[in-house]
């Protein structure tokens, strides 16, 4: 079974993922049970974070009430929001980092895909790929009203305005211009692409793993141009016992 799977962001760029299992062994080699550390899960009801709403339902309750004429939501559907918090601790128990995940608990498998999620984001907050942290950046940005300035113009893909003549040319006159359309050529669009790569995006983030496994691994990591380059490298480092 492959351990990666190539996805796309929601801005619709292709990106580059590791599945949890791959990216474990080097997380184990660095944060595992022979180096002193735990790695710790613990799940709860979403009311136990919401002490100030729970006590409101408790009222509600005593007065023989429903929680909905009160104006509250269904008590059944926030019971059903499960947190997971995994905890990373060091041989002396103290807290090196932590994450969570929330998900609404229907099916037999919901609670194992919440504490997935939650151990994925923890290796994720340590460095060791998935990177979840952008999108929830981008999230926290627009929840404080800031919005993404438009991108500089990059020298690279300057664009280059040549006139040509549209059409069959006709006589000019004052009444019948000559027809005249801007065609845009952009250098990036004339220069091919490189083979075996795909998005840049994909590469930097294979980069960024490559760079931190060999960091673990002890050893300087390669120099890759494209993402074929990149993968194979990647695999080998993996490969290669911590």
């Amino acid at each position: 079974m492959t351990k990666m799977v190539e996805l796309y962001t929601p801005q619709g760029e292709l990106a580059v993922y590791w599945k949890l299992s791959a990216r474990l062994p080097a997380f184990l080699a660095q944060y595992g049970p022979a180096q002193g550390y735990a790695l710790e899960t613990e799940i709860q009801d979403s009311l136990s974070l919401k002490p100030g709403l729970l006590k409101l339902y408790e009222v509600a309750l005593q007065l023989g009430r429903k929680p909905e004429d009160l104006g509250l939501p269904s008590l059944a559907a926030a019971g059903l929001t499960q947190v997971c918090r995994a905890t990373l601790r060091d041989a002396a128990g103290r807290v090196v980092a932590t994450a969570t995940a929330a998900k609404l608990v229907q099916a037999y498998k919901d609670l194992e895909v919440l504490e997935t999620a939650a151990r994925q984001r923890l290796l994720a907050a340590l460095g060791f790929g998935g990177e979840v942290f952008d999108e929830d950046e981008a999230h926290d940005q627009g929840d404080q009203g800031l919005r993404r300035a438009p991108p500089r113009p990059d020298p690279a893909t300057e664009t280059i305005v040549e006139t040509g003549v549209a059409g069959v040319p006709a006589p000019a006159s004052a009444s019948h211009p000559v027809a005249e359309t801007p065609t845009e050529v952009t250098r990036a669009s004339v220069a091919s692409a490189a083979p075996g790569s795909l998005a840049p995006g994909a590469l930097a983030l294979l980069q960024r793993q490559i760079a931190h496994l060999a960091k673990v691994r002890g050893v300087d990591p390669p120099v890759v141009d494209t993402t074929a380059e990149a993968q194979a490298a990647l695999k080998r480092l993996m490969a290669t016992a911590g």
